[in-house]
Protein backbone atom coordinates (compact mmCIF):
# COMPACT_ATOMS: atom_id res chain seq x y z
CA UNK A 1 0.00 0.00 0.00
CA UNK A 2 1.81 3.22 -1.35
CA UNK A 3 -0.53 5.52 0.04
CA UNK A 4 0.41 6.00 4.51
CA UNK A 5 -0.52 8.71 6.95
CA UNK A 6 2.65 11.09 7.34
CA UNK A 7 3.44 12.20 10.77
CA UNK A 8 1.42 15.90 10.35
CA UNK A 9 -1.48 13.81 9.89
CA UNK A 10 -1.97 14.01 6.21
CA UNK A 11 -1.92 11.10 3.36
CA UNK A 12 1.12 11.40 1.45
CA UNK A 13 2.55 8.66 -0.92
CA UNK A 14 5.18 6.37 -0.27
CA UNK A 15 6.64 3.53 -2.59
CA UNK A 16 9.32 2.18 -0.15
CA UNK A 17 12.61 0.71 -1.57
CA UNK A 18 12.88 -2.99 -1.40
CA UNK A 19 15.35 -4.22 1.28
CA UNK A 20 16.36 -7.37 -0.67
CA UNK A 21 16.84 -5.49 -3.92
CA UNK A 22 18.62 -2.02 -2.32
CA UNK A 23 20.22 -0.91 -5.77
CA UNK A 24 16.96 -0.99 -7.67
CA UNK A 25 16.28 2.08 -9.05
CA UNK A 26 13.99 4.79 -11.29
CA UNK A 27 14.93 5.01 -14.86
CA UNK A 28 16.98 7.79 -16.34
CA UNK A 29 15.48 9.89 -19.11
CA UNK A 30 17.92 7.91 -21.53
CA UNK A 31 16.72 4.88 -20.09
CA UNK A 32 13.39 5.59 -20.21
CA UNK A 33 13.49 5.93 -24.04
CA UNK A 34 15.28 2.64 -24.74
CA UNK A 35 11.74 1.23 -23.46
CA UNK A 36 10.03 2.69 -25.96
CA UNK A 37 8.92 1.16 -29.64
CA UNK A 38 9.28 1.98 -32.80
CA UNK A 39 7.00 4.06 -34.53
CA UNK A 40 5.03 1.05 -36.37
CA UNK A 41 4.80 -0.91 -33.65
CA UNK A 42 3.64 2.20 -31.03
CA UNK A 43 0.19 0.84 -29.74
CA UNK A 44 1.91 -2.67 -28.87
CA UNK A 45 1.97 -3.45 -25.21
CA UNK A 46 5.29 -5.96 -25.45
CA UNK A 47 8.37 -3.67 -25.90
CA UNK A 48 11.56 -4.97 -27.78
CA UNK A 49 13.37 -6.29 -24.40
CA UNK A 50 9.88 -8.46 -23.96
CA UNK A 51 8.99 -6.36 -21.29
CA UNK A 52 4.88 -6.24 -21.26
CA UNK A 53 2.92 -3.35 -19.63
CA UNK A 54 -0.94 -3.57 -18.83
CA UNK A 55 -3.12 -1.23 -21.06
CA UNK A 56 -4.86 0.52 -17.78
CA UNK A 57 -0.85 2.07 -17.25
CA UNK A 58 -1.18 5.87 -17.86
CA UNK A 59 2.33 6.73 -16.96
CA UNK A 60 6.17 5.93 -15.56
CA UNK A 61 8.07 7.10 -12.57
CA UNK A 62 11.48 8.48 -14.09
CA UNK A 63 14.46 9.97 -12.42
CA UNK A 64 14.52 13.95 -13.06
CA UNK A 65 17.18 14.54 -11.65
CA UNK A 66 19.57 12.30 -8.29
CA UNK A 67 17.21 11.51 -5.81
CA UNK A 68 14.02 13.59 -7.61
CA UNK A 69 11.20 12.10 -9.74
CA UNK A 70 8.85 12.84 -12.07
CA UNK A 71 5.78 11.20 -14.07
CA UNK A 72 5.82 10.86 -17.89
CA UNK A 73 2.35 10.12 -19.16
CA UNK A 74 1.05 7.99 -21.33
CA UNK A 75 1.35 4.28 -22.54
CA UNK A 76 4.19 3.11 -21.14
CA UNK A 77 6.15 2.04 -24.93
CA UNK A 78 4.33 4.32 -27.12
CA UNK A 79 6.58 6.45 -28.55
CA UNK A 80 4.47 9.16 -30.01
CA UNK A 81 3.66 12.74 -28.95
CA UNK A 82 1.41 15.38 -30.64
CA UNK A 83 0.83 18.93 -30.87
CA UNK A 84 -2.33 20.58 -32.37
CA UNK A 85 -2.38 24.11 -33.67
CA UNK A 86 -5.37 26.24 -35.36
CA UNK A 87 -2.29 27.51 -37.79
CA UNK A 88 1.41 26.17 -38.88
CA UNK A 89 2.82 28.84 -36.82
CA UNK A 90 6.69 28.73 -35.78
CA UNK A 91 7.96 26.68 -32.93
CA UNK A 92 8.45 29.36 -31.05
CA UNK A 93 8.24 29.72 -26.84
CA UNK A 94 6.21 32.75 -25.78
CA UNK A 95 9.43 33.75 -23.69
CA UNK A 96 10.85 34.81 -26.99
CA UNK A 97 7.69 36.63 -29.00
CA UNK A 98 8.91 40.13 -27.95
CA UNK A 99 10.94 42.75 -29.68
CA UNK A 100 12.55 44.53 -26.49
CA UNK A 101 14.30 47.02 -28.56
CA UNK A 102 11.10 48.39 -28.82
CA UNK A 103 10.33 50.34 -25.32
CA UNK A 104 6.83 48.95 -25.36
CA UNK A 105 7.63 45.35 -25.85
CA UNK A 106 10.01 45.69 -23.18
CA UNK A 107 7.03 46.83 -21.03
CA UNK A 108 5.08 44.04 -21.68
CA UNK A 109 7.69 41.57 -21.49
CA UNK A 110 8.58 42.84 -18.21
CA UNK A 111 5.08 42.67 -16.79
CA UNK A 112 4.23 39.34 -18.00
CA UNK A 113 7.64 37.97 -16.64
CA UNK A 114 6.69 39.71 -13.07
CA UNK A 115 3.48 38.12 -13.06
CA UNK A 116 4.29 34.93 -13.62
CA UNK A 117 7.14 35.48 -10.56
CA UNK A 118 4.34 36.19 -8.77
CA UNK A 119 2.19 33.06 -9.92
CA UNK A 120 5.39 31.02 -9.30
CA UNK A 121 5.65 32.37 -5.89
CA UNK A 122 2.24 31.74 -4.70
CA UNK A 123 2.59 28.12 -6.29
CA UNK A 124 5.56 26.94 -4.40
CA UNK A 125 3.64 28.04 -0.57
CA UNK A 126 0.98 26.17 -1.63
CA UNK A 127 -0.22 22.20 -0.39
CA UNK A 128 0.61 21.35 -4.28
CA UNK A 129 4.55 22.10 -3.64
CA UNK A 130 4.76 21.59 0.04
CA UNK A 131 2.54 18.52 0.21
CA UNK A 132 3.90 16.61 -2.52
CA UNK A 133 7.77 17.27 -2.16
CA UNK A 134 7.28 14.49 0.50
CA UNK A 135 6.00 12.15 -1.85
CA UNK A 136 8.73 9.80 -2.20
CA UNK A 137 9.03 6.36 -4.77
CA UNK A 138 11.59 4.35 -3.40
CA UNK A 139 14.90 6.68 -2.38
CA UNK A 140 13.33 9.82 -4.43
CA UNK A 141 11.54 12.31 -3.75
CA UNK A 142 8.67 14.59 -5.64
CA UNK A 143 10.07 17.69 -7.38
CA UNK A 144 7.07 20.26 -8.77
CA UNK A 145 8.54 21.30 -12.55
CA UNK A 146 7.39 25.01 -11.86
CA UNK A 147 8.03 26.36 -15.03
CA UNK A 148 5.85 23.83 -16.59
CA UNK A 149 3.31 24.49 -14.64
CA UNK A 150 3.20 28.71 -15.86
CA UNK A 151 3.21 26.74 -19.73
CA UNK A 152 -0.10 24.99 -18.23
CA UNK A 153 -1.60 27.87 -16.54
CA UNK A 154 -0.38 30.37 -20.27
CA UNK A 155 2.31 32.46 -18.51
CA UNK A 156 5.32 33.07 -20.32
CA UNK A 157 8.13 29.92 -20.70
CA UNK A 158 10.55 28.55 -22.99
CA UNK A 159 9.02 25.50 -23.15
CA UNK A 160 6.32 24.30 -26.22
CA UNK A 161 3.35 22.05 -24.92
CA UNK A 162 2.82 18.81 -26.16
CA UNK A 163 0.87 15.66 -25.50
CA UNK A 164 0.86 11.97 -25.59
CA UNK A 165 -3.04 12.07 -26.15
CA UNK A 166 -4.30 12.72 -29.83
CA UNK A 167 -7.62 14.03 -29.56
CA UNK A 168 -6.13 16.70 -26.92
CA UNK A 169 -4.26 17.57 -29.77
CA UNK A 170 -7.12 17.71 -32.11
CA UNK A 171 -8.85 20.31 -29.67
CA UNK A 172 -6.09 22.56 -29.65
CA UNK A 173 -5.94 22.38 -33.72
CA UNK A 174 -10.13 22.94 -34.20
CA UNK A 175 -10.77 25.79 -31.39
CA UNK A 176 -9.47 29.57 -31.19
CA UNK A 177 -9.17 32.11 -27.81
CA UNK A 178 -12.24 34.51 -28.53
CA UNK A 179 -10.39 37.17 -26.72
CA UNK A 180 -13.69 39.64 -26.71
CA UNK A 181 -15.50 36.89 -24.51
CA UNK A 182 -12.41 35.24 -23.18
CA UNK A 183 -13.61 32.53 -24.15
CA UNK A 184 -12.20 29.06 -26.32
CA UNK A 185 -14.80 28.25 -28.93
CA UNK A 186 -14.91 26.19 -32.23
CA UNK A 187 -13.21 27.51 -35.31
CA UNK A 188 -16.01 28.58 -38.30
CA UNK A 189 -13.61 30.98 -40.05
CA UNK A 190 -11.30 28.18 -42.16
CA UNK A 191 -9.92 31.63 -44.07
CA UNK A 192 -8.79 32.63 -40.91
CA UNK A 193 -7.61 29.24 -39.48
CA UNK A 194 -5.91 26.24 -40.86
CA UNK A 195 -6.09 23.08 -38.34
CA UNK A 196 -2.73 21.83 -38.33
CA UNK A 197 -1.35 18.36 -36.54
CA UNK A 198 1.66 17.90 -35.64
CA UNK A 199 3.17 13.91 -35.02
CA UNK A 200 6.82 13.49 -33.12
CA UNK A 201 8.59 10.80 -32.29
CA UNK A 202 10.46 10.80 -28.46
CA UNK A 203 13.07 8.25 -29.60
CA UNK A 204 13.86 10.61 -32.98
CA UNK A 205 13.43 13.85 -30.44
CA UNK A 206 15.90 12.41 -27.67
CA UNK A 207 18.47 11.19 -30.11
CA UNK A 208 18.32 14.95 -32.35
CA UNK A 209 18.27 17.20 -29.45
CA UNK A 210 18.34 15.46 -26.18
CA UNK A 211 18.80 18.47 -24.32
CA UNK A 212 15.71 19.92 -25.03
CA UNK A 213 13.38 17.19 -23.77
CA UNK A 214 12.04 17.92 -20.92
CA UNK A 215 10.79 14.98 -18.31
CA UNK A 216 7.23 17.03 -17.78
CA UNK A 217 4.08 14.50 -17.31
CA UNK A 218 1.39 14.96 -14.53
CA UNK A 219 2.00 18.03 -12.36
CA UNK A 220 0.21 17.81 -9.06
CA UNK A 221 -2.80 19.87 -10.80
CA UNK A 222 -5.89 18.75 -12.54
CA UNK A 223 -5.07 20.58 -16.12
CA UNK A 224 -1.84 18.94 -16.92
CA UNK A 225 -2.89 15.68 -16.20
CA UNK A 226 -6.30 15.71 -18.32
CA UNK A 227 -4.24 17.40 -20.89
CA UNK A 228 -1.86 14.28 -20.35
CA UNK A 229 1.07 17.32 -21.21
CA UNK A 230 4.37 17.04 -21.49
CA UNK A 231 6.52 20.17 -22.87
CA UNK A 232 9.90 20.01 -24.71
CA UNK A 233 12.14 23.10 -24.37
CA UNK A 234 12.33 25.40 -27.59
CA UNK A 235 14.85 28.09 -26.59
CA UNK A 236 17.12 26.71 -28.74
CA UNK A 237 17.05 24.43 -31.82
CA UNK A 238 13.39 25.47 -32.41
CA UNK A 239 13.65 24.85 -36.02
CA UNK A 240 15.74 21.35 -35.83
CA UNK A 241 12.56 20.51 -33.54
CA UNK A 242 9.69 21.51 -35.79
CA UNK A 243 11.66 19.32 -38.51
CA UNK A 244 11.01 16.45 -36.53
CA UNK A 245 7.08 16.27 -36.02
CA UNK A 246 5.48 15.48 -39.32
CA UNK A 247 2.91 18.34 -39.96
CA UNK A 248 -0.72 17.14 -40.99
CA UNK A 249 -3.15 19.31 -42.72
CA UNK A 250 -6.54 18.64 -40.93
CA UNK A 251 -9.64 19.17 -42.70
CA UNK A 252 -11.25 22.42 -43.02
CA UNK A 253 -15.00 21.03 -41.67
CA UNK A 254 -16.81 23.53 -38.94
CA UNK A 255 -18.80 19.92 -38.90
CA UNK A 256 -15.25 18.25 -37.33
CA UNK A 257 -14.63 21.09 -34.66
CA UNK A 258 -17.71 21.50 -33.51
CA UNK A 259 -17.83 17.73 -32.86
CA UNK A 260 -14.34 18.04 -30.93
CA UNK A 261 -15.52 21.13 -29.36
CA UNK A 262 -18.71 19.00 -27.97
CA UNK A 263 -16.72 15.61 -27.00
CA UNK A 264 -14.92 17.99 -24.60
CA UNK A 265 -17.38 20.11 -23.61
CA UNK A 266 -16.43 22.96 -24.88
CA UNK A 267 -13.09 22.71 -23.04
CA UNK A 268 -14.44 21.59 -19.67
CA UNK A 269 -12.28 18.70 -20.28
CA UNK A 270 -8.96 20.63 -21.04
CA UNK A 271 -9.61 23.10 -18.60
CA UNK A 272 -10.78 22.09 -15.30
CA UNK A 273 -11.80 24.83 -12.59
CA UNK A 274 -9.08 24.04 -10.72
CA UNK A 275 -7.67 26.29 -7.76
CA UNK A 276 -4.17 27.06 -9.85
CA UNK A 277 -6.76 28.19 -12.90
CA UNK A 278 -8.36 30.88 -10.99
CA UNK A 279 -5.61 31.88 -9.48
CA UNK A 280 -3.52 32.56 -12.41
CA UNK A 281 -6.59 34.28 -14.30
CA UNK A 282 -6.82 36.71 -10.80
CA UNK A 283 -3.00 37.06 -10.85
CA UNK A 284 -2.75 38.11 -14.69
CA UNK A 285 -5.45 40.47 -14.46
CA UNK A 286 -4.99 42.22 -11.37
CA UNK A 287 -3.66 45.89 -11.55
CA UNK A 288 -0.86 45.65 -8.81
CA UNK A 289 2.86 44.72 -9.34
CA UNK A 290 5.15 43.67 -6.79
CA UNK A 291 8.05 45.48 -6.01
CA UNK A 292 10.36 42.50 -5.06
CA UNK A 293 9.29 41.14 -8.64
CA UNK A 294 10.62 44.54 -10.21
CA UNK A 295 13.76 44.99 -8.79
CA UNK A 296 14.31 41.25 -9.82
CA UNK A 297 13.39 42.10 -13.34
CA UNK A 298 15.24 45.72 -13.40
CA UNK A 299 18.35 43.26 -12.02
CA UNK A 300 18.19 40.14 -14.30
CA UNK A 301 17.32 42.40 -17.41
CA UNK A 302 19.33 45.26 -17.18
CA UNK A 303 16.17 47.96 -17.46
CA UNK A 304 16.24 51.51 -15.27
CA UNK A 305 14.01 50.77 -12.91
CA UNK A 306 12.21 54.25 -12.42
CA UNK A 307 11.72 54.57 -16.19
CA UNK A 308 9.88 51.40 -15.48
CA UNK A 309 8.11 52.21 -12.86
CA UNK A 310 7.20 55.35 -14.33
CA UNK A 311 5.59 53.64 -16.90
CA UNK A 312 3.85 51.16 -14.70
CA UNK A 313 2.36 54.18 -12.80
CA UNK A 314 1.81 55.79 -16.40
CA UNK A 315 -0.81 52.59 -17.19
CA UNK A 316 -2.20 52.88 -14.26
CA UNK A 317 -1.10 50.21 -12.17
CA UNK A 318 -0.31 49.94 -8.13
CA UNK A 319 3.27 49.33 -7.09
CA UNK A 320 2.96 47.10 -3.91
CA UNK A 321 5.10 45.08 -1.22
CA UNK A 322 3.02 42.56 -0.70
CA UNK A 323 3.30 39.09 -2.20
CA UNK A 324 0.05 37.42 -2.27
CA UNK A 325 -1.53 35.18 0.45
CA UNK A 326 -3.26 31.94 0.56
CA UNK A 327 -7.05 31.46 2.18
CA UNK A 328 -7.56 28.94 4.86
CA UNK A 329 -10.37 27.93 2.60
CA UNK A 330 -8.33 27.93 -0.45
CA UNK A 331 -6.04 25.28 1.34
CA UNK A 332 -8.66 23.37 2.38
CA UNK A 333 -9.57 23.02 -1.42
CA UNK A 334 -5.99 22.09 -2.36
CA UNK A 335 -6.12 19.25 0.42
CA UNK A 336 -9.11 17.89 -0.77
CA UNK A 337 -7.73 17.48 -4.30
CA UNK A 338 -4.61 16.02 -3.20
CA UNK A 339 -6.23 13.58 -0.83
CA UNK A 340 -9.04 12.78 -3.48
CA UNK A 341 -7.20 13.03 -7.00
CA UNK A 342 -3.56 13.59 -6.81
CA UNK A 343 -2.75 10.43 -4.76
CA UNK A 344 -5.14 8.01 -5.54
CA UNK A 345 -4.22 8.87 -9.19
CA UNK A 346 -0.37 8.66 -8.25
CA UNK A 347 -1.45 4.71 -6.48
CA UNK A 348 -3.55 3.71 -9.31
CA UNK A 349 -2.69 5.07 -12.39
CA UNK A 350 1.63 5.53 -12.44
CA UNK A 351 4.31 2.53 -12.34
CA UNK A 352 7.56 1.99 -11.73
CA UNK A 353 9.99 -0.16 -13.56
CA UNK A 354 13.40 -0.68 -11.71
CA UNK A 355 16.85 -0.48 -13.26
CA UNK A 356 20.15 -1.96 -11.97
CA UNK A 357 22.16 0.85 -13.06
CA UNK A 358 25.50 -1.04 -13.25
CA UNK A 359 23.63 -3.34 -16.04
CA UNK A 360 21.65 -0.65 -17.54
CA UNK A 361 18.72 -3.25 -18.16
CA UNK A 362 15.30 -3.51 -16.71
CA UNK A 363 14.37 -6.05 -13.52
Amino acid sequence: MAIIQSEDGYLTFAIQSDVNNPDVLLPRIDEYIDLLNEAELANSLINRHGLVSNSDVQGIFVETKPNKFGMILGPEFNPLIYRGQNNDYVFMPTSQRYELADGQERIRHSIDWIKKQEFLKLISNTPYCTRTQNFRVLNYNYEVDLEAVAKHYNYQSDYLDITRNIMVAYFFAYTYLDRVKNQVLPIEDFDKYSPTLYVGNLKELYAAVPESVQKIGFQPMLRPKVQQAMSINVSQNADTIKGLFKKIELPKSPIVARNIYSQFEGGKFIFPSDYMSRCAVQIREHGTLQEEMIEKYCDETGTDRNWLRGEYRKMGFELISQSWDIPEQAKYMINREIDEFIIPYFNSSIIYRGVKREAVKSC
